[in-house]
């Protein structure tokens, strides 16, 4: 939270609701650092996780696969991926821990360009040179050699879209349409035309304000790289901060921190979801946890007299009532207005007004040919504004290049066993708010065999896969109802006066988390969110 919290009486009794990455680490966290507060986990579903879900199935010969129907990895170079790491490694599951190189297939990336061709984005000079060659370089070379002249925001303190920070700096809308509309369909499932610039690229905000342009910005980071290069040896806040609280050997997160640094992106054995149930497991073995699955936080409130302090717990619609010192609720945000309804209705309406995307996950394994081309081998692409898309495609990850690339943490000279080196996993990502009406907003979601035949026609207009190899291998469907917050533009605001008015309605015994209250989108980064407002509560 943006907000700060109180410290937690002794012996205080604390709800969590929602036991998906948001409520295991937050709950992780303060078992940790408050061994005495007795923590109840509720969990609407009748398993925890929340997105995150390695699903165990069997392809079309009856052997076993393992297909990710959501996030598959992390970045390595954060400080949340380190405290994750750790995690593990306190709960002995260190082996379970994998990585991929930067020199890997797994670590290239592509484009789409308005043609259907698939561009590598740039990871050297003459990749580089290819780029501003292809469809998707046009505008390139006039916008960064006129960024530097380019006036600030004559009002820096006021939000604005990602698409209009873009144009303003780069002179041109180019390099919005082709690239970065691709890499935020990819992060929000959203559109750069309505993404708040403050919460989406604060960095590039923040350069504005402060160097008056990028290239500034990148100026004082050379001029001051001896510097950074002396800071760099130490910790950063957060991870001093978790040495300091957990009682962690600086030289020993330091050491991870450097070797992540290394890598760019983080696997699990069995999964990204192997993360999610290693903490749970924890979490059971904790004496001061509760976890209960089926189990809804239905509302919260607290009573007329403000000398009682402890908020009331509805569960299941008044299956149960409980009264608790602290509720932690990490929903995304349209979904926690009904649980606040009966306390006040305006804070209710406002926090409907942030609606979310929705995500259709479309799962593809051919268990006995590796059909991803040779030149396209990597970690998958995404589908620029720039290209007609049709078929509302946000991107593909190919599972199976990143699986055969994945080594073991311990032992970086063990490749992890694939299933096969000769099959095909991939997963394509369709819809987000191109799914959504113009009128309602609301999604409209095509029928499984809809989505599946346009995502074959995808495949063989950006790949050339034949229509006879995708027939053959196994097809699942999941439909991620509603799962992104929209990060409009003045969401910043809208978090902040949220947070403050539910700490004054609650007298501050509520907080907020997850997705649409982290410091960032990425899984590492509400892990790092659960650290420091389960810290703020210490």
């Amino acid at each position: 939270m943006l907000s700060p919290l109180p410290s937690l009486p002794k012996n205080a009794k604390v709800a969590v609701a929602g036991s998906g990455i948001a409520g295991l680490s937050f709950s992780y966290f303060l078992s940790k650092l408050r061994p005495d507060v007795k923590i109840t986990l509720y969990e609407a579903a009748n398993r925890s996780s929340g997105w995150i879900n390695s699903w165990e199935t069997k392809d079309k010969t009856g052997k076993p696969v393992m297909i990710e129907r959501g996030p598959r990895t992390l970045r390595g170079v954060s400080d949340g991926t380190v405290m994750m790491v750790d995690a593990m490694k306190d709960l002995n599951s260190i082996d379970k821990v994998h990585y991929i190189e930067k020199s890997s297939d797994a670590d290239k990336k592509f484009l789409v360009d308005p043609n259907d061709k698939l561009v590598q984005v740039p990871n050297s000079v003459m990749s580089g040179i290819q780029f501003i060659m292809s469809g998707l370089g046009k505008g390139i070379i006039p916008a960064m050699l006129g960024e530097f002249w380019r006036k600030p925001n004559s009002n820096p303190n006021q939000d604005e879209t990602v698409a209009s920070l873009l144009k303003r700096r780069m002179g041109n809308d180019y390099l919005g349409k082709n690239v970065f509309s691709a890499i935020y369909r990819g992060i929000y499932a959203d559109d750069i035309n309505t993404l708040s610039a403050q919460k989406v690229v604060h960095k590039m905000v923040y350069n504005e304000k402060m160097f008056g342009s990028n290239v500034n910005a990148l100026w004082h980071k050379f001029k001051t790289r001896k510097e950074r290069k002396s800071q760099s040896k130490h910790l950063s806040p957060v991870l001093d901060k978790y040495c300091e609280t957990l009682k962690k050997p600086e030289s020993s997160i330091a050491n991870l921190s450097t070797t992540l640094k290394k890598y760019p992106m983080m696997g699990f054995q069995g999964g990204l979801e192997t993360f999610c149930k290693t903490i749970y497991r924890g979490l059971e073995n904790s004496p001061n946890v509760s976890i209960y699955l089926g189990k809804e936080i239905t509302k919260i409130s607290k009573d007329k007299d403000k000398r009682k302090t402890k908020v009331s717990v509805e569960v299941n619609h008044g299956e149960d009532i409980e009264e608790f010192d602290h509720v932690r609720l990490t929903n995304v945000p349209h979904n926690l207005g009904r649980v606040v309804r009966d306390q006040n209705a305006d804070i209710a309406k406002r926090l409907e007004t942030i609606t979310a995307n929705t995500v259709v996950l479309v799962n593809f394994y051919l268990h006995d040919k590796d059909i991803i081309p040779i030149k396209n081998r990597g970690f998958g692409y995404l589908v620029p504004e720039s290209n007609p898309n049709k078929e509302k495609l946000l991107g593909v990850i190919f599972d199976s290049v990143i699986e055969q690339n994945l080594k073991r943490f311990e032992d970086s000279k063990v490749m992890v066993p694939a299933d096969k080196q000769n099959y095909t996993k991939l997963t394509a990502m369709v819809g987000g708010y191109m799914l959504n009406d113009k009128k309602t907003g609301e999604p409209i979601i095509p029928e499984d065999t809809q989505v599946i035949d346009n995502i074959k026609m995808s495949l063989q207009k950006h790949l050339g896969m034949s229509l006879n190899d995708l027939d053959r291998g196994l097809w699942q469907v999941t439909v991620a109802n509603k799962c992104l917050p929209r990060f409009g533009a003045g969401y910043m605001q809208w978090q902040g006066k949220m947070e403050t008015d539910l700490l004054e309605l609650y007298n501050s015994k509520v907080s907020l988390g997850g997705m649409g209250f982290a410091i960032g989108p990425g899984i590492p980064d509400v892990f790092v969110d659960g650290f420091q407002d389960a810290l703020k509560l210490r």
